[in-house]
């Protein structure tokens, strides 16, 4: 029979075996977040990276008209569109659309990169959305990474 002790407590049979899972489980939570290298290369990561860099020029054309922003969580994210024609709009959200779908498969491969589990990738999505918001021209807008309030790029950096 399995037995534990901690702190003065003894614990036998199922409830050591449960005890013993919890530990085991607790102990990932309390391991040292493995370092993500965002600039990581791989022939997957490189072929979306090189399909961002032929839409860069649309983004740009969006983020300068303010229609789009760096979102918190290390996507493009829609401003406003009020008092846009209709197939004006469609551009701008095949757009977002397209570079958000390679944003999440380039998050992806890099989890892939580093051996991370998928869990990791909130993680990885906040640390992509600082650094966005780092490279963010001024005037451009930016969602607060607190409570998603858009704000211009400077009023983020200068914090």
């Amino acid at each position: 029979m399995r037995e534990f002790r901690v702190r003065g407590s003894e614990f036998r049979g199922h409830a050591a075996a449960a005890l013993a899972l919890i530990l085991a489980a607790g102990c990932t939570a309390w391991a040292e977040e493995k370092p993500l290298d965002l600039e990581v290369k791989t022939p997957a990561i490189e072929r979306l990276r090189e399909a961002a860099a032929a839409r860069a020029a649309a983004v740009q054309e969006l983020k300068d008209g303010y229609f789009v922003g760096e979102g918190r969580d290390g996507l493009l994210a829609v401003r406003a569109l009020e008092k846009i024609p209709l197939a004006r709009k469609k551009e701008i959200q095949d757009v977002v659309a397209a570079e958000n779908a390679d944003r999440r498969a380039l998050y992806l491969e890099i989890l892939k990169a580093h051996d991370l589990p998928e869990s990791e990738l909130p993680r990885l999505m906040r640390l992509a959305a600082e650094k966005r918001y780092a490279e963010s021209a001024p005037g451009h807008y930016v969602q607060h990474p607190e409570d998603g309030r858009w704000v211009v790029a400077r009023d983020v950096q200068s914090k």
